[in-house]
């Protein structure tokens, strides 16, 4: 990368940028009559003596001229909010579920078995969406919205009549897998078009439906056992979802023409190594999350704490969650997305190790965990998607979200049966220890793709 005058621009695949102060200032850029960069995001480097920014160039399209606000940006943020909630606030309840098949119906399986179920059902919900994501970019959301609503609700109403380990796996673990894999796709998708200065905040806010669902739904499951039973417990969740669904399906829209988008399933979006690298961070967070949402619970009552201790303590996580993605969409625009999310699993892992793995037998240093942890995980899902879209063009969002995912869908798949194997082989601290250093390895991830985006010069005031 060379420098001209006072700024250097890093733009991929590298190319050198011969614009100066001004020419930046008022949006011109010489070499985008040449060839308009694969990138919509470019890092800007001033002088010493200067705050550094991250700065949106557009070249000639119009495509990538965000709206960042009004009626119509805000409303696709509502729509993804309850599309996210009755997903991702699903997955995140998992743990529950679980719990109740291994005590119940499941009770002659072991808990590394049980938890292929859930691991199956997120794995159908991430990993399809390498194929969704260039759907969504070429046809928009509607139809596909439609989709995954009669998939998913199929699939719980059917779980409702299951009692066999196979019914569970259709049920749960594909059918409804797949439908979440047609909703979260396009929720996670759909914002990105919409927003660039403020991602960030909208991806959280649309991202806190997870929280909030992994909040609620835990309460109403385990009321719902106690007063009306497994069936209708289960059919009353596939009736919020539905009103959930639905109400995404009227607010979500695409910003893009139908069919201009050229997205297509292209792994050489991975000889972008900033893109490689976040990917294999976000594997590795999830890896990380699913796994400790699944196992909590059961963590919990293995410590001798009562099922509804583990309800509160995962519903406390999960307030954390929420509140944790509202404050760091906000700070991610400010500072820096991946400046943000790199600090933000430094904190996680020390809530980690400093938290749970000394204290994790007391009621106390739990409930210090929950909160701790939440704040600093609520970032971990929200933040990547914003992470990924800030270094794509808009066209190519969709495309990228569904490679990431179904690469990452294979830690969500493996995640929950390694860990009810450590639990059950060699104890819980070495679960507990093996998490953390899950995170340590995401770090390290987040650290390079930084790393990545400035040329491989560091930078440590960049806004990045």
């Amino acid at each position: 990368m060379q420098r001209s005058g006072s700024v250097s621009v890093q733009e991929e695949p590298w190319q050198s940028a011969s614009a100066s102060v001004s020419n930046l200032s008022s949006g011109h850029n010489p070499n985008f009559d040449e060839e308009a960069p694969r990138s919509a995001f470019s890092i800007v480097e001033p002088p010493a003596d200067l705050s550094t920014l991250t700065t949106h160039l557009t070249g000639h399209g119009t495509d990538d001229a965000f709206p960042d606000g009004g009626l119509r940006s805000w409303s696709v943020v509502v729509g993804s909010f309850f599309l996210l909630m009755s997903t991702f606030g699903v997955m995140n309840t998992t743990g529950i579920l679980q719990n109740y098949f291994a005590s119940h119906q499941l009770s002659n399986y072991s808990p590394s078995a049980v938890g292929w179920i859930p691991g199956l059902f997120t794995f159908f919900g991430l990993s399809l969406s390498v194929q969704v994501g260039p759907m969504f970019d070429r046809y928009g959301p509607t139809y596909i919205l439609m989709a995954g609503t009669a998939c998913y609700i199929t699939g719980l109403l059917l779980l409702a009549e299951s009692h066999l380990y196979w019914h569970f796996v259709l049920t749960l673990g594909v059918l409804s897998g797949t439908g979440t894999a047609f909703l979260s796709t396009v929720a996670l998708a759909s914002v990105p078009q919409w927003f660039d200065r403020k991602a960030g905040l909208a991806i959280g806010i649309s991202m806190a439906g997870a929280g909030l669902g992994g909040v609620v739904f835990p309460f109403m499951l385990r009321s719902g056992f106690t007063r009306l039973g497994y069936k209708w417990t289960i059919r009353l969740l596939a009736f919020v979802v539905l009103v959930m669904c639905m109400v995404g399906i009227s607010l979500v829209r695409a910003r893009l023409p139908k069919g201009r988008s050229k997205s297509t399933v292209n792994l050489r979006s991975l000889q972008d190594a900033r893109f490689t690298w976040l990917t294999l961070g976000i594997f590795g967070l999830e890896l990380e999350v699913f796994a400790g949402l699944g196992l909590y619970p059961t963590y919990v009552v293995m410590q001798g704490f009562s099922t509804n201790d583990s309800v509160v303590l995962l519903a406390v996580l999960n307030v954390a969650s929420t509140i944790g993605r509202l404050v760091a969409g906000g700070v991610a625009d400010r500072y820096g997305r991946i400046n943000t999310q790199t600090a933000l699993i430094a904190v996680g892992a020390f809530a980690v190790f400093v938290v749970w793995l000394p204290f994790g037998s007391t009621l106390a240093g739990l409930y210090a965990f929950s909160a701790i942890f939440g704040l600093a995980s609520g970032s971990f899902l929200s933040l990547a998607p914003a992470c990924i879209g800030q270094i794509s063009k808009a066209s190519e969002v969709g495309g990228r979200f569904g490679l990431t995912y179904s690469i990452v869908s294979f830690a969500t798949l493996i995640c929950i049966p390694i860990g009810g194997e450590m639990l059950d082989k060699v104890g819980k601290r070495a679960m507990v220890a093996y998490l953390g250093s899950v995170l340590i390895v995401a770090l390290g991830m987040f650290v390079m793709a930084r790393w990545a985006c400035l040329s491989y010069r560091w930078r440590w005031h960049a806004k990045i």
